[in-house]
């Protein structure tokens, strides 16, 4: 079973807050970093909207927490580069977030923490339930293909 019980979305919300909330409004559209935070926020979405894809495609389900509809171990597309495109979009997004604000420490901090709680609650149960599940191919596919990047 998963050991999060915050689901990804919401807890990447929640990480989204620490650094928007502090955040000094109106966002300032010449800091030194907005350009490259909405470059990286856009490159998440890409990548995030290509792994939902991928997976509509293998009719497999995109929930975390639906175990039971999953049927299809997806390696190709952006899961050929990151065993967790998904995940790996929001931290960017969250980097991104951060740079748009003005905040790179702060946002800096709360990725590694997201990236932290999130790969001991969320990535390392799933990787143990896919393993069951698909046995020697999700090995070699962890093999070949990294956790985040």
């Amino acid at each position: 079973m998963l050991e999060l019980k915050v689901p990804p979305l919401l807890l990447f919300n929640i990480f989204a807050a620490v650094i928007l909330l502090p955040a000094e409004y109106p966002i300032r559209l010449d800091n030194e970093g907005f350009l490259a935070g909405s470059i990286l926020v856009a490159a998440a979405l890409t990548i995030a909207l290509l792994a939902t894809m991928t997976f509509k495609r293998a009719k497999t389900t995109v929930n975390p927490y639906s175990f039971d509809n999953v049927n299809t171990l997806v390696t190709s597309g952006v899961f050929g580069y990151s065993r967790n495109p998904m995940y790996l979009a929001m931290s960017v997004a969250l980097l991104g977030i951060g740079l748009i604000v003005d905040s790179a420490i702060l946002a800096v901090l709360v990725v590694l923490g997201f990236v932290s709680y999130l790969t001991k609650f969320q990535i390392l149960p799933e990787e143990r339930l896919l393993a069951d599940l698909f046995g020697t191919e999700y090995r070699q596919y962890c093999q070949k293909v990294r956790r985040w990047i």
